[in-house]
C-alpha cells in the first residue's frame, strides 16, 4: 500500500477565485448565497491603524483569504472538485468495504492519496497535481511525503522529475510514538 502525503504550497491563497466562482456555480449555489460570498471577496478594501492614524483604504488583493471562515469551506469545494476530477473513472484506491474503495483522506490543506500499487500511486500524483495546477494550487515538492507499506516495486515516486521523500513511518505516528516516549519517561 501507498499513501502519498500531499502540501499544497499557499494553499488557501493560491486558488484562482475566477475558478472558484464557477465551481460554487456548478455545485449550484442559490444566486443570492452566491452574490454574498463574491461580494465579499471582489473588491474588498481595508484600513488600518498606523502610528495612532487610521491609513487610507486599501485593496486587499489575495485570492481565498485565510483568515475567513468560509476560506476552509470553499477550499473543501475545491480540494472535492479536483479529487472528484483527477480520479474521473480511475479507481486505485484502498479496498475499503465490498463494493467501495478508498482513493483519498482529505482535512482542509491536507491530503493523503492512497493504493495499493507503487504504478497507481505515480498515476495519481501526476493526475492530481495537472489538476490542482488548472486551478492555481502547486503541490510542495520538499513538504509531500510518501510511505509505503509492503509494495514490491521501491522505486521512488515522482513529481515533475523530483523524487519525492519516502518516509518510513508517517509524521503523525512518529509525533505518538514521541509523545508516548515522554509520558514513559515521566512516569
Amino acid at each position: 500500500m501507498c499513501i502519498n502525503f500531499i502540501d499544497y504550497d499557499k494553499a488557501f491563497d493560491s486558488v484562482d477565485i475566477r475558478t472558484l466562482w464557477k465551481l460554487l456555480r456548478q455545485c449550484g449555489v442559490p444566486e443570492k448565497i452566491f452574490n454574498f460570498i463574491r461580494n465579499s471577496y471582489d473588491g474588498l478594501q481595508c484600513k488600518v491603524v498606523h502610528g495612532g492614524q487610521l491609513t487610507d483604504a486599501f485593496q486587499v488583493r489575495t485570492r481565498d483569504r485565510q483568515g475567513c471562515l468560509l476560506s476552509p469551506f470553499l477550499f473543501l469545494l475545491v480540494v472535492d472538485w479536483i479529487m472528484k476530477t483527477s480520479i474521473s473513472g480511475e479507481r486505485h484506491g484502498i479496498q475499503w468495504t465490498t463494493q467501495n474503495q478508498l482513493d483519498d483522506l482529505d482535512f482542509t490543506d491536507d491530503l493523503a492519496l492512497l493504493s495499493h500499487t507503487h504504478e497507481q500511486m505515480q498515476i495519481k500524483t501526476v493526475s492530481l497535481t495537472a489538476v490542482s495546477a488548472s486551478l492555481g494550487l502547486k503541490i510542495h515538492k520538499g513538504k509531500t511525503k510518501v510511505l509505503k507499506f509492503k509494495t514490491k516495486n521501491s522505486n521512488p515516486i515522482t513529481l515533475d522529475g523530483k523524487t519525492l521523500e519516502d518516509v518510513k513511518h508517517s509524521l503523525h505516528t512518529r509525533e505518538a510514538s514521541s509523545m508516548n516516549n515522554e509520558v514513559q519517561m515521566q512516569m
